[in-house]
This record gives C-alpha cells, structure tokens and sequence, in this order.
C-alpha cells in the first residue's frame, strides 16, 4: 500500500472542501425551488455531515494508520477511498456540467436561468454517482471471459490448438483478504483450459 505524506493528505482535503463548496452553492439554487424549509435544513445538513465526516475520517486514518492492524486498515482505507471516488468525482462533474451551463446560458442569454440548467447539472452528478455504485456494489468480482480465436499461418503445427488464458483487471487490492473470491478467479481461469 502505498504511503502519502500529511501534507499531501491535507491537500486532499482541502481539494475535497473546495469542491463541496462550489457544489454546495449550486445546490442551494436547486434547494431553493423546494417550499417547506425543514427539508430544504435536512439536506443542507445532511451534504455537510457527510463532508464534514469524510474529511476528518480521511485525518484520522491518516494519523492513527501504523497503529491499525494491517488487514484492518486495508479495509478502512479501501473503503474511504470508495467514498472519496463516489463523493468527489459525481460533486466535480454536476459543478463543472452546471457551471457550463450557467455561463453560457448566462452569455448567451439576458435572462435568468432556466430549471432545466440545475436539473442538467444534477442529473450530471447522479449519473456517475449511480455508475460508481453499480460497479461497487453489483459488478464487483464478476469476471468475464471472452474468447478469441485468432489464426495464425506462421504458428507451428504442433501449437495449432494452443489456447492462451489473458488475465486482467483482477484488482486485487479490493479483496481485502477475501480469498475465496480469489479462488473462484482461479476455479475459472483453469476451466478454460
């Protein structure tokens, strides 16, 4: 695993505040068009619970990472960095998308934003967001297999039925320790021959 200095960890975070800042300001021109204020205060609590507790669960691990037994904080860290990937990038892309959208609706046009620029914008967050739990939740560990035949006339002829196995993206650093998934890997990769 490898190791990032405390500085390099703070950067990270402030990286992290920074575009949860720009996100939050436009999620408040979304919120905005919600009436009762008692869900318009949850959200906006709930955005900043969650960043807020991502940030110091990030300088935590961070200070007490040799203290943790090395299986354990394997796990600990895999995760915070799922919730990192699932949170930043999403929040990065709607801040991007809507401020695209809102400057040049803002250039092109005299008037006001439409809805539909916020709504864009957020889609544009949830769509990846979406995309990352899929993957974390549903495509994980699912190997595929794909076979090629491929012909070749300079292939000698005692290799004409050679069957080559490719492996890839195993990812073996999600594991955490779960050997029996990769021991399924090993069960299909053997079957193909």
């Amino acid at each position: 695993m490898r190791r990032y200095s405390f500085f390099t960890i703070v950067l990270l975070c402030l990286a992290l505040l920074f575009v949860d800042i720009l996100a939050f300001y436009w999620l408040k021109s979304i919120t905005q068009l919600i009436t009762p204020i008692g869900l318009k205060t949850a959200i906006n609590i709930a955005f900043w619970f969650f960043t807020i507790g991502l940030i110091m669960a990030i300088l935590i691990l961070k200070v007490s990472l040799d203290t943790i037994n090395p299986r354990r904080r394997n796990l600990l860290v895999s995760s915070l960095y799922g919730l990192v990937v699932s949170s930043f990038i999403p929040k990065l892309i709607f801040v991007i998308i809507i401020s695209i959208l809102y400057f040049t609706n803002y250039v092109f046009s005299e008037n006001e934003p439409f809805l539909i620029i916020p709504l864009i914008g957020l889609f544009s967050g949830f769509l990846p967001f979406f995309v990352i739990l899929y993957g974390i939740f549903l495509g994980l560990y699912r190997f595929k297999v794909y076979h090629v035949k491929i012909k070749l006339d300079t292939l000698p002829k005692h290799l004409k039925h050679l069957r080559l196995v490719h492996i890839s993206d195993l990812h073996l650093g999600n594991f955490n320790f779960r050997y029996h998934i990769l021991e399924r890997a090993v069960k299909t990769i053997n079957q193909l021959m």
